[in-house]
Parts: structure tokens; C-alpha cells; sequence
């Protein structure tokens, strides 16, 4: 990495103090003013000792002086103490919500393809666990370490005014100190890598089994579930061992540091002091003052692995942060305030990306997915710190080509029905649509403009989707139905509800709308499921509609509620209908068969029923039990 680029990261890394200059300056005014305690007694000493308990003639200080002196000295330290711990606190508070509310932005901003190649267990420890160790770098790191500078720089100046040659030789250990500090410095970093990305995939796992857990159950796979997260949480105790024994060998040596300087002191000063060259009040002092130069050294060898710590999870946050989100306005997005619903697909080829962790060479027979490779220094031996960004996980990409010369073309109100096998590329067409994706080559067009041009909220505020798994999020009926439209009244919720075939249920329910129902609908039955999705639908009131197995898993009388408000919502909108039911797909103005990520059939059902070709296929072996005749008669 080139100088810039580590001055870049470096800028970056204290980038989140902007907003709180004031607060942070004012924090670090406090520190120095709380220092006023321990740089006065010392002083204080050595006149008790020297001047006043002699009682040295011609000397203006009185042991009621000097007292009073220290006593006022002590209240002044506790009550600066305290304002500056309260504004510690709200600044530290006030930076990880707003990080937090940084993060959580982006996130939002990020594609499909972004989470596709992602667990969810592993963002939510970005958003949680590494913002709150960003806090501690600024509490318990940035602040402290500024505050104790002034205490170094104000201690050293007294060491030397008192005796430079005694001065010098207490410093003589410093480059000891250094090297071995700075070595050790990077390795902590690296380890509290490792004991991170752990804890992602850790997080990672646990959210999807516990997602999961009927199936786990279902399927007797406790005793091995609970084996793979031993292993895993094992591999974050080793690592985090290897970060604390590091950092608690350096704090070792920091006190030995120390130690070894007080007694050289004791003895060098002691021997001046026998032979008259210094005083037993100016020895105590210079070892005081000794003290408040080596404790800074000490402190910060204790709290140096928060602070790498922290850093590691800093660097995660940028690692974020960095990531561009593909899907994106441009600058000059175009409104979208109305909309017609003409869509027209032109030569759309996609492809679908995905990452995953990089397996290693196949001689590693201990590798295990669940488990991240130690990070190690790329150097054995440092002479000055590094600021090194660290290297992202290696990863495989994967592509899998979804699309290929997609052409089509649908007018406003059309109902265009998509066919085809698993896996032929369906659900990709009316992802493209709402901008989850963009396509690699040419282009989507609604109303005649490349959708790619619109402002992103606007295009998708004209969009609705109703899918075979909806999700419905834990809170009350009410508050999911009026998810897409919050500031919506009671009546017109009640009557989106009522045209989904909902509201009758509802009304059982002894807290009818105020019902909570649970994380993903998880109280609901499916039927129910689906009949909220719709009335969130119907309540948004979007220009183009798409159905992705909307009634499939249901039961004959769920699908009959569900295809009757189907039927309601499908009204006089630009609507795309992924399904298996003959009925909704005879009645289709256009019928688009696709087979491995191309379209090879189009046209009304009777057309393509004449032709030998795939959709006659699927009719043979999905519908040929039913008559279509008597279906249409039905509708």
C-alpha cells in the first residue's frame, strides 16, 4: 500500500470525531484541568517535607496553607471529574447511535447481490458489535491518549528542571520500550482480526439455525448443530487468548519498564541525596513526577487492546462503508411521479454474482467453513508502526448466467403471465423490474425512459409485490397493512383488508387489528399470510403489480379467498403473474414462456398450446387434469 493510501486510511479512521469537535475538545480541556491533582502534590510534598514539617526559617508556607491548598485542589479534580465523565458518556453515546444510524443507511442502499453473498447474522454484528467497540476507540483511546500527552509533556518539563541528568537517565529504557511495543502492537491488531471475523461468522450461523429451528428439530440435528458451534466458538476462544496473552505480555513489560526505572531512580537519586546534592523532598518529587511520566506508558499498555480492538472494529465499519452500492440513483435522476405502466425489456442479458469464503488448498484437511483462517502480520519485525489496511477474506466468485436477450414488451393494464421451468429465469425478469438488480446488458424502459434514469424511490413507489413467502414483519396487523402507506386511515385500511378478504378474520380476533402477529407472520396460517400481503398491496395503490406463486401451498379454500382478492388487486394494473394456476395463466393478455434464461415462446394460451414446445410441455404435465373450458366459465 502506497504512503497516500495509508495517510487516507489513517484520516479515516478519526473521521467519525468530525461532528463531536466541540464535545471532544472540551472533553480533553477537562482532562488536562483533572490533572491539575495529581501535578500539584507533588509539588505540594516537597514543600511539606522540605519547608514546612522542618519548619524552615523565613519559608511563607504553613501546613494550614498547604492543606488548604491540596483540599481545594481535590474538590476542584472530582468535580471536573464528573463533567467530564457525563460528557464522555454523551458524546460516546451519541456517536454510536449516529454510526449506527450511518450504517444501517448504507445498508439499505445495498443490492440484492450485496445480501445474496451475505448471512444476515453477519451484517447485524457489523451493526452491532463493531459500532460499539468504534465507541470504546474514541472513550476509552483518542481521549485519554491526548489527555496524557499533556501529562507526559508537563511531567517531562519538570523532570528536567528538576535534575536533567537524572531526567536522561530514567528515559533510557524508551527504545527498548518501543520496539517492543511496536511489534507487539501489530501483532494485536492481526489477532483481533481473526477474533472478529470469527464472531461474524459465528453470528452468521447462529441467526440462520435459530431462523431455522424447526427444521433443526425436525431433522434431529441439535447434538450436530450444537458440535459445529462448539467448534466455531472454540476458534474465537483461541484467537481471543492470542490477542489478551499479547497484550497482557506487553503490559508486563510496561510495568517492568517501570519498575526498573523507579529503582534506578531510587538508587542514583538516593546517592545524590547522601552526598547532598539533592533533597529528600525534591527525590519524592522527581519520583512523583517519575510516576505521572510512566503512567501514561503503563495506562495505555493496559488499555492498548481496546484499542486495537477498537481499531479492528473500525476498519470492519469502513469495510462497509466502501462497499458502492450497484444500485443506485444517478445524479440527475428523473422524477417519477406518474406513471402510465408501459414496460418494454430490450436485449436484457444478466448474470447472477455470488462470493463465498475461499476454500483453501485441498492438503488443508483441517479446513472448515464455519471456521476463519488466523490472520497473521505479513512481517516478522517492524522498526516503525505499520498502518496497513487490512486485506478483505479472500472469496470465489461464482457467476451463473441468468438471462440471455430478453425481449419484450407490455402495455399499461396487460396482465402478462411468466412460464417456464424452475430455474429458467422468471423470478430474475420481475426482479429487473423493480431495480433489485440491473441488467449487464441493455436495457429495462418504463414509459419509454430506461428505468435505470428514474429516481429509485419513485420507480419502486409504483411497485407492488405479493410473493408465495411474504414477509410480514412482528408488530400488529394493522401497522403491516399500512407498511407501504404509514400515514393511511383506519377506513381505508379497513378496506384494503375487506377487498383482500381479510378483514373478516380479523374482526374474530379479540384485538381484531391491533393483533400482534409475530416475527415473519409466524401466528398467521398461510392463507392469512398471503391475504395481508395483498391488502398491503391494495392499500399502496401501485401502477404495475407482480405475483410471484402468490397461491401456491395452499389449501383449495385459502386459494379461493386468495385468488378472489387477487382477482380485486389485478384491476386495471400493469401486472406480471408468476404461477401455476391455469386459470390466472389462460386468462393472460400475453403468456411468456422462458427456458434457461431465454424466452422461446409467447402468445395466448390456445396458441401456444397448438405449438409443440415447452409450454405444452408444462400444460401436459401440470394441467392436463383440469379443463380449461370450464375454468374460463368460472371467471
Amino acid at each position: 500500500m502506497s504512503a497516500p493510501q495509508k495517510s487516507f486510511l489513517f484520516r479515516r479512521y478519526i473521521s467519525f470525531l468530525k461532528p463531536y469537535r466541540s464535545a471532544l475538545l472540551l472533553i480533553i480541556l477537562l482532562g488536562i484541568l483533572q490533572f491539575t491533582v495529581p501535578l500539584t502534590v507533588p509539588w505540594m510534598t516537597k514543600i511539606m517535607i522540605d519547608e514546612v514539617l522542618p519548619q524552615v526559617e523565613g519559608s511563607s508556607w504553613t501546613l494550614g496553607k498547604v492543606l488548604l491548598i491540596l483540599g481545594a485542589v481535590y474538590l476542584f479534580g472530582i468535580i471536573v471529574s464528573f463533567f467530564r465523565q457525563w460528557m464522555t458518556a454523551k458524546m460516546g453515546n451519541a456517536m454510536v447511535r449516529d454510526v449506527r444510524v450511518q450504517l444501517y443507511s448504507h445498508l439499505q442502499k445495498m443490492s440484492q447481490q450485496f445480501y445474496d453473498s451475505r448471512q444476515v447474522g453477519g451484517i447485524i454484528s457489523r451493526v452491532l458489535n463493531d459500532v460499539n467497540g468504534a465507541q470504546q476507540l474514541i472513550n476509552g483511546g483518542v481521549i485519554n491518549l491526548t489527555v496524557d500527552l499533556f501529562l507526559v509533556i508537563f511531567a517531562g518539563f519538570m523532570l528536567f528542571r528538576m535534575d536533567w541528568g537524572l531526567a536522561l537517565l530514567a528515559l533510557w529504557l524508551l527504545p527498548f520500550y518501543y520496539l517492543t511495543f511496536t511489534n507487539l502492537n501489530v501483532r494485536m491488531r492481526f489477532a483481533w482480526r481473526s477474533v472478529h471475523r470469527q464472531m461474524e461468522r459465528i453470528s452468521g450461523i447462529l441467526v440462520e439455525r435459530l431462523s431455522g429451528m424447526k427444521i433443526v428439530q425436525a431433522f434431529n440435528r441439535e447434538r450436530a448443530e450444537m458440535e459445529r458451534f462448539k467448534q466455531q466458538v472454540n476458534a474465537h476462544y483461541a484467537y481471543a487468548m492470542s490477542a489478551n496473552m499479547l497484550s497482557n505480555f506487553l503490559s508486563r513489560f510496561s510495568q517492568t519498564f517501570q519498575d526498573a526505572g523507579g529503582l534506578i531512580i531510587w538508587f542514583a537519586g538516593g546517592t545524590m541525596v547522601l552526598r547532598g546534592k539533592l533533597s529528600i523532598g525534591e527525590l519524592i518529587a522527581f519520583q512523583s513526577y517519575l510516576a505521572q511520566l510512566y503512567g501514561p506508558i503503563q495506562r495505555f499498555s493496559e488499555v492498548n487492546m481496546t484499542i486495537q480492538n477498537s481499531l479492528t472494529n473500525v476498519e470492519r465499519i469502513f469495510e462497509v462503508l466502501d462497499i458502492d452500492p450497484q444500485i443506485k440513483n444517478k445524479k440527475e435522476a428523473i422524477p417519477f411521479p406518474v406513471c402510465k405502466g408501459d414496460i418494454a425489456f430490450k436485449q436484457v442479458h444478466f448474470t447472477y454474482i455470488m462470493e463465498r469464503p475461499e476454500k483453501p488448498a485441498k492438503e488443508n484437511v483441517n479446513y472448515s467453513q464455519d471456521i476463519v483462517p488466523k490472520v497473521k502480520p505479513p512481517k516478522r519485525f517492524y522498526w516503525v508502526p505499520p498502518r496497513t489496511k487490512p486485506d478483505l477474506p479472500p472469496v470465489t466468485v461464482e457467476k451463473r448466467k441468468a438471462l440471455t436477450n430478453i425481449n419484450l414488451t407490455v402495455k399499461s393494464g396487460q396482465v402478462v403471465a411468466l412460464v417456464g421451468p424452475s430455474g429458467a429465469g422468471k423470478s430474475t425478469i420481475i426482479h429487473l423490474i423493480a431495480r433489485f438488480y440491473d441488467p449487464d446488458e441493455g436495457s429495462i424502459t418504463m414509459d419509454g425512459i430506461d428505468i435505470r434514469e428514474y429516481d429509485l424511490g419513485d420507480l419502486r413507489s409504483h411497485i407492488a409485490m405479493v410473493l408465495q413467502d411474504n414477509i410480514l414483519f412482528s408488530g400488529t396487523v394493522f401497522e403491516n397493512i399500512a407498511y407501504g402507506h404509514p400515514n393511511a386511515t383506519e377506513a381505508a385500511v379497513y378496506a384494503a383488508a375487506a377487498a383482500a378478504n381479510a378483514h373478516e378474520f380479523i374482526e374474530k380476533w379479540d384485538l381484531k387489528y391491533e393483533t400482534v402477529i409475530g416475527e415473519r407472520g409466524v401466528r398467521l396460517s398461510g392463507g392469512q399470510k398471503q391475504r395481508i400481503a395483498i391488502a398491503r398491496a391494495l392499500l399502496k395503490d401501485p401502477r404495475i403489480l407482480i405475483l410471484d406463486e402468490a397461491t401456491s401451498a395452499l389449501d383449495a379454500d385459502s386459494e379461493h379467498l386468495v385468488t378472489e382478492a387477487l382477482e380485486r388487486l389485478m384491476k386495471n394494473r400493469t401486472t406480471f403473474i408468476i404461477a401455476h394456476r391455469l386459470a390466472t395463466v389462460i386468462r393472460a393478455d400475453q403468456i411468456i414462456v422462458v427456458d434457461e434464461g431465454t424466452i422461446v415462446q409467447s402468445g395466448k394460451h390456445e396458441q401456444l398450446l397448438a405449438e409443440q414446445g415447452v409450454y405444452r410441455s408444462l400444460y401436459e404435465k401440470q394441467f392436463k387434469a383440469m379443463r380449461p373450458e370450464a375454468l374460463l366459465g368460472s371467471l
